[in-house]
């Protein structure tokens, strides 16, 4: 009797082969949660920048936001080339994580954090989306990446619109929840 898994469960979706069903489905939670929580930091971003100087200081806070990337790529690079993958993955996110809570707390003792929360919400979405695609990459063949696409970019869809959807009910509780709840995702 042949037994039923995982790899024949997701074949309907994609052509899954034996053994890769499990990195299929980790690889699809981790996307989903990055979006779900860059969903739920867009909509905490926007009352902060509009507040905090109102649709120019958006315009001037874009052009910021990409000369910033030029000096992350490169910090990041120097870190890549240094580091082990699971050592870079796991300190870029629990950097974030912890630039979250400190938002949080600047936010919670009054700071205007509109500005330096817009910048770093670019960069984090930048940063960890080219980061999840660059390990996928390392992890599987080309020829793999585009057989079992269709599963993963499953989940990133799912988690924009899961982020959105959980972001509509927490946004009247204000940016910090939804930051907050960020967080929590992001440690999962």
């Amino acid at each position: 009797m042949r037994r039923f898994g995982l790899d024949r469960l997701l074949r309907p979706l994609a052509d899954v082969r034996p053994g890769e069903a499990l990195t299929a489905l980790l690889l699809t939670a981790n996307v989903f949660l990055i979006l779900t929580a860059y969903y739920l930091l867009k909509v905490a971003r926007e009352p902060l920048i509009l507040l905090g100087g109102g649709a120019e200081v958006k315009s001037y806070a874009s052009l910021g936001q990409t000369i910033l990337l030029v000096f992350v790529s490169s910090a990041y690079g120097w870190l890549a080339s240094r580091t082990s993958r699971l050592a870079l993955v796991m300190g870029v996110t629990i950097f974030f994580v912890v630039d979250l809570l400190v938002f949080v707390a600047l936010g919670a003792r009054g700071w205007a954090i509109g500005v330096p929360f817009y910048l770093w919400v670019g960069i984090f979405n930048i940063v960890t989306i080219a980061q999840f695609w660059s390990f996928a990459a390392d992890i599987y063949t080309e020829e793999q990446g585009k057989r079992l696409f269709p599963i993963i970019g499953g989940g990133s869809s799912i988690g924009a619109v899961a982020g959105a959807k959980v972001a509509q009910h927490l946004a009247p509780y204000g940016p910090s929840m939804l930051m907050t709840v960020a967080v929590f995702v992001l440690l999962v």
